[in-house]
């Protein structure tokens, strides 16, 4: 049974998730052009895409690079989206100091007296 627009079968339910969104719209830009209008299109792409940033890093466990990959997006392009977006990235760990390094013998107390 054909789904999409090009007849082709998708099988992910695409078709329903359309219809369902184009329910919506007209509510979206009734409210959004009383509250901003003029930024009606920025605004509701930024509603959309904010869940749908903080769901595939969470579904990632918080991995930029693989979330880019999932979404189709560059890394840097995700890191820049989700500033924009003001999302608080998940932050990157840092190497440990390893035992015996530099900075622990700098240290005052590692220092002999």
């Amino acid at each position: 049974m054909a789904d999409d627009v090009n007849g082709r079968e998708n099988g992910t339910g695409e078709l329903q998730i359309a219809r369902e969104l184009a329910d919506i719209v007209p509510q979206l830009v009734d409210r959004l052009s009383r509250a901003k209008p003029g930024r009606i299109y920025r605004q509701a792409l930024e509603l959309l895409e904010r869940p749908l940033l903080c769901h595939v890093l969470a579904m990632t466990g918080g991995n930029q690079l693989r979330a880019a990959r999932v979404l189709g997006l560059n890394r840097n392009t995700l890191r820049k989206r989700c500033r924009e977006l003001k999302l608080a990235l998940p932050r990157e760990p840092r190497p440990e100091a390893r035992k015996g390094s530099s900075a622990t013998l700098a240290s005052p107390a590692a220092r002999p007296t």
